[in-house]
């Protein structure tokens, strides 16, 4: 057995994780990468939630948990979201919970809605939208105006779709249980649509210790293919000039960039915009020996030893002709 071999092994078994995951992580982050992201993995995160300011200004918000005992930190990415520091009781089941005023909320999983940027006129497409975080946050910026067509395949999951879009005031969405690999059924075209694809989940591993060890490669392989077919078919829904926000709550590469990339590279109508603010590092365009389209520099990786979030990647892409 080589000494990279050992080093994988001890690792994995220090940390309780699979070898494979080991050995990908260094050919991408390197070995002291690899151990920061490992000891972040350890780390509890900090509670977020996001002002729903369809009913509440963030300012009113932070006054009513303040006199309950919360205290709650500025997020500087999203103006109206905090940092529970402070928990005095449980932010899911407050009566501000309840009455929709916000979300809890991972930051990482604000960041999709906000970099689509969508207007109050737009015709919006959220292909995997339950339970409806991200969903009910493209409502918010659309200011409850335009027309936001909820997809998700998954019938169980369509209850608590519901719930959240009438707890937090939602009025201009369409629920459709479809799965949206079959998008080009509904025969619309629209100028944002918001793929947040099911994954793997690697980067919940902060959040989800039993993740290091429930998914095997297979697994990442197998959602690939999925996440490829559902890629194309948000691609193939966009208007000329239309942009598509590919995101995951993983990062592995097989999720990411080598999934955007081999969608792009049968189809020239479409790139990579480059997302004006940086929120996290930009996106990998090499890894595994493999060179990728340059192009994807432009996408944005976020890492719990870097950026105190779970892991999470985002790629903005447009239509550029038909």
């Amino acid at each position: 057995m080589s000494q990279n071999e050992n080093f994988i092994l001890k690792l994995a078994q220090d940390y309780g994780y699979l070898p494979y995951m080991i050995e990908r992580y260094i050919q991408f982050l390197g070995e002291d990468g690899t151990i920061e992201l490992l000891m972040a993995n350890e780390k509890p995160l900090i509670p977020s939630i996001r002002t729903n300011t369809l009913k509440i200004t963030p300012s009113d918000l932070e006054i009513r948990l303040k006199k309950k005992g919360f205290k709650l930190e500025k997020i500087e990415w999203i103006p109206y979201a905090f940092r529970a520091i402070k928990e005095t009781s449980n932010l899911g089941s407050s009566h501000e919970f309840l009455q929709g005023y916000y979300y809890l909320q991972n930051i990482a999983s604000m960041l999709p809605p906000v970099i689509l940027n969508p207007k109050p006129d737009d015709v919006v497409i959220d292909m995997c939208a339950a339970p409806g975080s991200k969903a009910t946050h493209l409502a918010q910026l659309m200011t409850n105006e335009g027309t936001l067509i909820l997809i998700d395949r998954n019938r169980n999951r369509i209850p608590a779709l519901e719930m959240n879009i009438r707890r937090m005031g939602i009025i201009n969405s369409i629920i459709i249980n479809m799965d949206a690999i079959y998008l080009s059924k509904l025969n619309i075209r629209a100028p944002k649509i918001l793929l947040d694809a099911p994954c793997t989940g690697e980067g919940l591993i902060r959040q989800d210790p039993k993740r290091k060890k429930s998914r095997k490669m297979r697994d990442i392989e197998n959602m690939a293919s999925i996440q490829k077919k559902l890629l194309t078919a948000g691609l193939d829904a966009l208007e000329f000039n239309g942009e598509l926000l590919y995101s995951t709550c993983s990062i592995a590469p097989e999720e990411n960039e080598l999934v955007v990339h081999e969608v792009l590279e049968k189809d020239n109508k479409f790139g990579i915009s480059k997302i004006p603010k940086n929120f996290g590092v930009s996106g990998l365009t090499e890894v595994y020996g493999k060179s990728l389209r340059d192009d994807l520099k432009y996408s944005q990786r976020l890492y719990p030893h870097i950026h105190h979030t779970i892991g999470f990647y985002f790629c903005l892409l447009k239509r550029e002709s038909n």
